[in-house]
């Protein structure tokens, strides 16, 4: 079982991956190449190296089928449980509450707190970002599952404070969430970024990531139908 798992979430995880890079070079990646050249001249960076053309590609695309198949390992696993708890077939429908919970998750909520953001953008601190987003991301899946599971009315209550209390804290430094940057005007960041560059990107990185997530979803409860019985 373990082994079926691995490959089913391996196999899902690779397609989505696949389609994200798709996506992501036709819509984001020229957006980055864009933005990069509003950027303020730094001398301290600029022996720095970066991996340009091919080998900047390349990377992106290795990327995009990393995170797949770590995203992927996640959702089959929990998809499985879910199966073993409900005994429900996995058919597009759960395939598609996998995708939108997937999305809401990771993509969704914590962009609401900070948005996707371009080169140049000013962010705030790094450390501090990446902390906000994985407490945001594991509140948010907490919350989530303790509403779906729960039956008592506790649970639900409980899950909506999980869901509302990074929000609540808000995100760290100068940190603009998507609301904050779809109402902005002018220029934004150190390079006077258009901000309607970051607009696009933001809401193309989302869209990006929910046509990602509908990949994984449908892909993983296809291939654990097909090839991941219970018994």
């Amino acid at each position: 079982m373990i082994a079926r798992l691995f490959w089913v979430a391996l196999a899902a995880g690779l397609a989505a991956g696949l389609v994200a890079a798709g996506v992501q070079a036709v819509g984001i990646w020229p957006l980055i190449d864009t933005a990069e050249t509003f950027e303020v001249a730094d001398p301290a960076a600029a022996h720095e190296w970066s991996p340009e053309g091919a080998t900047r590609t390349a990377w992106s695309v290795i990327f995009d089928i990393l995170a797949g198949v770590g995203f992927a390992l996640l959702a089959n696993g929990a998809l499985l449980v879910f199966r073993s708890l409900r005994d429900v077939t996995p058919d597009w429908r759960v395939g598609a509450a996998l995708a939108a919970f997937g999305f809401a998750t990771f993509s969704l909520a914590p962009a609401f707190g900070l948005a996707p953001a371009l080169p140049g953008m000013a962010e705030g601190d790094l450390v501090a970002r990446q902390v906000w987003w994985l407490a945001t991301a594991a509140a948010t899946l907490s919350g989530g599952v303790l509403m779906f599971l729960g039956r008592r009315s506790q649970d639900w209550l409980f899950g909506v404070v999980l869901l509302a209390a990074p929000h609540v804290i808000g995100a760290p430094g100068e940190a603009m969430g998507l609301i904050g940057l779809l109402s902005q005007t002018g220029t934004i960041g150190e390079g006077s970024l258009p901000v309607d560059l970051a607009k696009r990107f933001a809401v193309l990185s989302l869209a990006a990531a929910a046509i990602f997530w509908a990949a994984l979803g449908f892909a993983s409860a296809w291939l654990q139908r097909r090839y991941l019985e219970l018994r």
